[in-house]
């Protein structure tokens, strides 16, 4: 916007040349604010990203803690031992048969029992220990599949070794019920689902 000869001070007998070189000053001067503008808005962006990159990091390490948590509770490692207990009990032909027969035995038991006590009689079975496993790797799967935990944060604290009871357990068991608990049956898992990708990007 350009200002008046009176609105920036110029006298009517201020001389030309005058005139010019308070125009110049006031340009360099809307320059050196452009500048400083500028600069205020890069600092500005510089700092969100810092910020967002920071709290991200939050949320990462939060996550690990609790999944760190959750895998060294009593609960899981009881579990994860009893699963493959049976494993090694029947062998890598039977077990998924003889899970099968298992849990059917305990649905029984647990539906002869009084309302009151099914409950806590349910947590003692086989099948609640599976899902209670299966449910962990499956959400630290997802978790992976979909970039939301780094890979080596992951794999620093799960080793290969951690992670072979997906597809020796898990995934044998899960597809079975796919085929018997869900009506009407549902497909077993394929080979890019994100449990499988999870142990398979272990062993790279």
């Amino acid at each position: 916007m350009l200002l008046n000869a009176q609105e920036i001070g110029i006298s009517s007998d201020t001389t030309e040349s005058q005139q010019e070189e308070l125009y110049k000053g006031r340009d360099i001067i809307l320059v050196i604010i452009s500048a400083i503008c500028a600069l205020a808005a890069v600092v500005s962006a510089l700092f969100a990203v810092k910020s967002h990159r920071s709290a991200k990091k939050v949320v990462v390490n939060q996550t690990l803690l609790e999944l760190g948590n959750d895998y060294r509770s009593p609960q899981m490692g009881y579990a994860i031992k009893q699963l493959w207990d049976y494993y090694r009990k029947y062998g890598e032909e039977n077990f998924v048969r003889e899970y099968e027969k298992i849990r059917k035995d305990e649905d029984n038991w647990v539906s002869s029992l009084d309302k009151n006590k099914r409950s806590q009689a349910v947590q003692n079975t086989l099948h609640f220990q599976r899902r209670l496993v299966s449910q962990f790797y499956q959400h630290l799967a997802n978790l992976y599949v979909n970039k939301r935990l780094p890979k080596n944060a992951i794999y620093e604290k799960w080793l290969e070794a951690d992670l072979r009871i997906i597809p020796k357990i898990l995934v044998p068991i899960e597809n079975k019920l796919r085929g018997v608990l869900h009506k009407p049956p549902v497909g077993p898992l394929d080979e890019n689902c994100p449990l499988l990708v999870l142990y398979r990007d272990s062993k790279n």
